[in-house]
């Protein structure tokens, strides 16, 4: 890494899990599934993010997040995988990111609910409507990056 610049860098490492997240919205549409494999790729890729701006990261808001998370994932309100996704991705972020990419996720994530919900009410047999909602904490992401 010593020959690399601070943005190219970045630059290749955000481009890598990119490639990840990728994988990840097939997965998820496919098997409703989130591997914790993968999980672990983004959070150590994030973590090496991370040292770019350590300075402006937040550990107290990293642990409510996932605290936040967890709980509802207990209650079933969002799933294991996308708690876990969410702040792998959160760990490389800066604080104001994490707010815009929590924005931006939401933000992507009316659509896709909506669009779900069509699908299963008018294909769809099955009562339980499950979304693929990586495929909205991805686009987060790659809008805050595109942005």
């Amino acid at each position: 890494f010593k020959g690399l610049s601070k943005v190219k860098l970045e630059g290749m490492l955000a481009m890598t899990i990119s490639v990840i997240l990728t994988f990840v919205c097939y997965t998820d549409i496919r098997y409703r599934k989130i591997t914790n494999a993968t999980t672990l790729l983004i959070f150590s890729l994030s973590l090496l993010l991370t040292f770019h701006h350590l300075e402006e990261c937040s550990l107290p808001l990293l642990l409510l997040l996932f605290g936040v998370g967890f709980v509802f994932s207990i209650v079933g309100v969002i799933g294991a995988g996308d708690v876990k996704l969410v702040c792998a991705l959160s760990t490389g972020l800066s604080t104001t990111d994490i707010g815009n990419f929590l924005f931006l996720m939401g933000m992507t994530g009316i659509p896709l609910t909506l669009l779900t919900c069509l699908y299963y009410k008018l294909f769809s047999k099955n009562n339980v409507i499950t979304i693929p909602y990586g495929v909205a904490i991805c686009s987060g992401y790659w809008l805050l990056w595109a942005v």
